[in-house]
């Protein structure tokens, strides 16, 4: 790991690493987990807010992978 990645960066190495997995979505509600360094953490999107349960504030990479590949409407 780059100590200088970027959330996005990291995102995208944690796809290509396999570490993310969408288990539902519809379009208006998407649960995936993504397998951190240290731990695998619930991600998911309803009501037009995305939610992780990682101990990051705000957008972390977890968040960004998961929104990169799955589906959902517009709001």
């Amino acid at each position: 790991m780059n100590p200088r990645e970027t959330i996005a960066e990291k995102a995208l190495r944690y796809l290509g690493e396999g570490r993310v997995a969408v288990e539902y979505a519809d379009g208006e509600t998407v649960r995936a987990t993504a397998r951190g360094s240290d731990a695998v953490y619930r991600v998911g999107f309803s009501g037009g807010v995305w939610a992780c349960d990682c101990p990051a504030r705000g957008r972390c990479a977890h968040l960004v992978a998961v929104g990169l590949v799955a589906p959902r409407r517009a709001a």
